[in-house]
């Protein structure tokens, strides 16, 4: 598969617009999510070892995730799972629909196994992707767990974010295995101002709450939520931002999203404005998940992603403290057959986070 996907499939698609073949990707595993037959074929093809990973009350068959951006709507998790991956990452869904920025906004530079994207959140809504993910992907027939990524609408004003977090919260509760709380994205205007302490402590701490008193008129637990952030913040913004989300009781950290950074060094005047991903960041990716893992005595669960391409890569993340890894970016560069590859890679190395 590996060789077929580089030989043939990968220069096929690469002949395309970036967004015109992530389109017509997901077109394809969206029509192979409605057949049991196309799961069981994939999940044959693509097989993976067993080496389950317990963090926030979750199983994970392994360490390896699809990051979110690649299926915003929820069309193809069951795909994805069968694909290999130890958990899913649907979105990021706002409270509304909305188109995103203007194309072209994905951009591809093989020279540095790296993209670019400034997409602005394009999504059917919380409340559209809640239904699929009942439809396609419901709990108590999941292979892996599944999160779900939230933030907030373009033309919402900051001082209304709380409302759209708590909207979006209130739509996917029902069927996130975990939500992922984004205030890293670079391409929705102001969306970063949420790391500054006058912002974030509001907002963790109304999630908390809405959270809490979701599980009790549900009669359930809380949902684990976890915080993404982004790789361009200093050790000092890290360790307020952390700190924040230990005081508002969140499970975890995401660390970390698209870099705005441009290094001048590796030629960065070559790519376009947006976040970039890939190779490129694969060193403060792991930087800022040192950081965060030693502030926080490598007890608080992180999902690692930013330039994992292979085994070594990946490995350099979790020495760094990541009790997960995800990707996106390799698998535009590698195919469908990296996702177990990697994983079965990694399957030697067993850690249990309480």
């Amino acid at each position: 598969m590996t060789i077929f996907y580089h030989k043939f499939l990968r220069p096929l698609l690469f002949k395309l617009d970036p967004e015109r073949a992530h389109d017509i990707t997901c077109s394809l595993l969206g029509a192979a999510e409605r057949f049991r037959f196309a799961k069981f074929l994939a999940r044959s093809f693509f097989r993976t070892e067993s080496n389950p990973i317990e963090i926030m009350g979750l199983s994970f068959p392994n360490y390896i995730g699809q990051a979110a951006g690649l299926d915003k709507n929820g069309r193809f998790p069951g795909i994805s799972s069968s694909l290999g991956f130890g958990h899913i990452e649907v979105g990021t869904v706002t409270p509304k629909g909305q188109p995103g920025n203007p194309s072209p906004r994905l951009f591809r530079y093989p020279n540095f196994n790296a993209l670019v994207n400034r997409m602005g959140f394009n999504n059917a809504g919380s409340k559209a992707l809640a239904e699929q993910i009942s439809k396609v992907y419901p709990k108590g027939k999941r292979l892996s767990p599944l999160g779900i990524n939230i933030g907030k609408s373009k033309d919402t004003p900051l001082e209304q974010a709380l409302e759209d977090y708590m909207t979006a919260f209130s739509d996917v509760a029902r069927q996130a295995d975990y939500i992922a709380i984004n205030i890293s994205s670079p391409n929705t205007a102001d969306l970063r101002d949420l790391h500054q302490e006058k912002h974030l402590r509001p907002l963790l701490a109304r999630i908390r709450s809405h959270n809490l008193a979701w599980a009790t008129n549900n009669a359930c637990s809380p949902v684990p939520c976890l915080l993404k952030i982004s790789p361009d913040e200093d050790y000092n913004s890290l360790e307020r931002i952390v700190s924040l989300a230990l005081d508002c009781s969140f499970d975890g950290i995401i660390a970390t999203n698209t870099s705005v950074y441009r290094d001048k060094t590796s030629h960065g005047v070559l790519f376009e404005k947006g976040g970039l991903s890939g190779m490129p960041i694969e060193r403060c990716s792991t930087e800022s998940i040192r950081f965060v893992a030693k502030l926080t005595n490598y007890k608080l669960p992180i999902i690692g992603v930013g330039g994992i391409f292979d085994r070594e890569s990946a490995l350099r993340k979790l020495d760094a403290g990541a009790s997960l890894l995800q990707i996106y970016t390799a698998l535009v560069y590698d195919g469908p057959n990296f996702p177990s590859k990697l994983a079965n890679s990694l399957a030697y190395r067993k850690r249990q986070w309480s």
